[in-house]
């Protein structure tokens, strides 16, 4: 079975808070999740390839992505989340549900060197150790999970790159399966497009997808058509060999 997840907090409301200008009404569903939206500090979204999406919010692009990825075929089921725990939770109750095991999971969102966020939670090397608040939830989702040839995708900015090597690994380890993620800022354009499997070390260059500064790691370089292993938010599936 193939899903797709998406993070249902991004509306663009980060932005509005900071010229003043009033918030919009969200859906009565959704209220409780985007009451107080996760906000990053402009630094971080700046060093950390958080910049998509602060001000226009990307959730209702997701969300028609989503849409197209079913009608195409290329999705079983989709939903939005607004935490890790809402998230893993549905992927993996829906598995049961339909008797079915996950052949893909492709997570759509916001992140950074080593991380990715659903609203205010992240999953990161903390996050995939034992007891820790998503703990339940990794572990029921890996047992929902079609072996080691399933393949988790995360499908944001740069989580992979510099320091989220480490990320990419622990990961790998923890879910018993292949993933893959990214290590430039992401857009239409989606570069530096890696997976791996449990045991392996990463392949690609830790300075890949990253801008310096003075000899410094200074943030995140943005995708193009020509920065290495690029996709693009309509590619439904990893092409071989990334």
């Amino acid at each position: 079975m193939r899903l797709v997840l998406f993070d249902n907090t991004d509306v663009g409301w980060g932005a509005r808070r900071r010229n003043g200008a009033p918030r919009g009404a969200p859906r009565r569903r959704e209220v409780a999740a985007r009451a107080e939206p996760a906000i990053t500090d402009a630094a971080d979204l700046s060093a950390l390839g958080e910049a998509v999406g602060t001000t226009i919010g990307l959730t209702p692009i997701w969300r028609a992505g989503a849409l197209l990825h079913r009608m195409t075929g290329a999705a079983d089921a989709w939903e939005e989340a607004s935490s890790w725990a809402e998230a893993l939770g549905w992927a993996a109750r829906t598995a049961r549900e339909r008797g079915r095991k996950i052949r893909s999971l492709q997570v759509w969102g916001h992140g950074g060197w080593g991380y990715m966020r659903i609203g205010k939670t992240r999953l990161d090397e903390a996050a995939l150790l034992p007891g820790s608040p998503l703990d339940g939830a990794i572990a029921a989702l890996k047992g929902e999970l079609a072996g080691p040839d399933a393949l988790v995708w995360l499908r944001c900015c740069s989580a992979f790159g510099h320091t989220g090597q480490a990320f990419a690994r622990a990961l790998a380890d923890r879910l018993g399966c292949r993933v893959a993620g990214h290590t430039y800022i992401i857009a239409f354009y989606q570069s530096g497009a890696h997976s791996l499997r449990p045991g392996e070390a990463p392949g690609w260059d830790p300075r890949e997808g990253v801008r310096f500064s003075g000899g410094a790691p200074a943030g995140a370089l943005w995708s193009s058509r020509t920065a290495p292993n690029t996709v693009s938010c309509l590619t439904a599936d990893l092409p071989p060999g990334y």
